[in-house]
């Protein structure tokens, strides 16, 4: 059986490796110059329990991210082999529930006491050897060091991997991979499901055709609807790519360290504290630079010209600063490395995370859609991909 995937984010990696561990053919198809080079490096890459969708009150997407996560390190464990175990996990997650959050304090914690009750004991040491992943503190306004726009913490074993390097390992394993063919600067212009053709173009423009093949898989990120619309699938709904620029920084090694911390529930920030000296920071609004609901997202820059990357980096650090004093000490202070990066992001809806009503506080729609022999797969988070591999991998050997 031969097989083609488009896209070389973790998606489209993860389910060539699923396939080719069970003996298929891959083609990999990807338009950038290297796998793993997009919103799949560029990312805070939190291993999600569901947390940070309690404003799903039906708990479908907590649900969700849960069986993602609690297959994450174990299905990355058995493609990319013991050296997964040395990718840097981050310290655990705190919530600090922000005054202008969409949900109280009160409202959270119930919400997060519900997702825990959810998990139950099967998860137990599979999420990154946590034995009892669903337990949730509650810290009070004397009990936690964040700044006034703070006065509930809610603290969870809620983890995140560093992505670069996971990414790197990712590269490595995929390239030595005999049973995958991989094709970079190769961009699809069209699908034809009857005769199981991709047409793609080279960067010099030369077009081409590619196939048959005996299936076809869209793993592609920020090209997905239009490859799907070329293909005949059609998505009647609306929705929205988004840019969203962050820090990345790498303080002094005698400086302290920061508490992971996701602000919710609206358009706030992270922080993240790799263990390894690397730190991911962001603040949504100042971070969130690029819009659009078309087919097709413009080719926004990863890493913006040095101007703007200062403008990103001086209003990130400004108000993250107003929730955990003291963070722009740490991370300006010489010598340290800031760098500013970006990565797309795609959800269905066309309204903001600051709206309750936003689509994009649901993710319990995203997975696997096929058509016959074509199958279009709508990661939604990084959390979810390797789940997604293996049903993916399970219809193409089924069908």
């Amino acid at each position: 059986m031969r097989v083609a995937v488009m896209g070389g984010g973790i998606q489209g990696t993860c389910v060539a490796m699923e396939l080719a561990s069970r003996g298929v053919e891959v083609d990999l198809i990807e338009s950038n110059q290297s796998l793993m080079d997009g919103a799949s490096r560029h990312n805070e890459g939190k291993i999600h329990l569901g947390f940070v969708y309690a404003n799903d009150s039906s708990l479908r997407t907590a649900e969700l991210m849960y069986r993602g996560a609690r297959l994450f390190a174990p299905l990355m464990r058995r493609w990319l082999g013991t050296e997964f175990d040395q990718i840097p996990v981050s310290t655990s997650f705190e919530y600090a529930v922000h005054r202008d959050s969409l949900l109280s304090g009160n409202q959270l914690h119930e919400t997060y006491r519900r997702i825990s009750s959810m998990m139950g004991e099967e998860s137990a040491g599979s999420y990154f050897g946590i034995e009892d992943p669903g337990t949730v503190i509650r810290l009070g306004g004397s009990d936690h060091e964040y700044g006034p726009p703070v006065d509930t913490v809610l603290h969870t074993r809620e983890v995140a991997v560093n992505p670069g390097p996971v990414a790197d390992l990712i590269t490595k394993r995929v390239v030595d991979n005999d049973g995958i063919r991989v094709l970079t600067g190769a961009t699809v212009t069209a699908v034809d499901p009857g005769l199981r053709l991709i047409h793609v173009s080279t960067p010099d423009g030369t077009p081409g055709s590619k196939g048959p093949y005996d299936h076809i898989v869209n793993c592609a990120w920020g090209g997905r609807p239009a490859i799907d619309a070329t293909a005949g699938v059609v998505l009647n709904r609306t929705w929205t790519f988004r840019m969203k620029y962050f820090l990345l920084a790498t303080p002094r090694s005698d400086q302290r360290s920061l508490p992971s911390t996701t602000v919710v529930l609206g358009g706030f920030g992270d922080i993240v504290d790799y263990g390894d000296g690397d730190f991911y920071l962001s603040w949504y609004p100042s971070g969130r630079l690029g819009w659009s609901t078309d087919l097709a997202p413009p080719r926004w820059p990863t890493r913006p010209d040095p101007v703007e990357a200062a403008e990103i980096a001086r209003k990130t650090l400004e108000n993250l600063e107003s929730v955990v004093p003291g963070i722009s000490e740490v991370i300006t202070r010489s010598p340290a490395v800031v760098e500013v990066r970006g990565g797309v992001i795609y959800s269905l809806g066309n309204s903001d995370v600051d709206d309750p009503a936003s689509e994009f506080h649901r993710r319990a729609e995203i997975g696997l859609r096929s058509l016959g022999a074509y199958h279009s797969i709508d990661t939604g988070k990084y959390t979810t991909a390797p789940l997604f591999a293996v049903e993916t991998a399970d219809r193409v050997i089924s069908t």
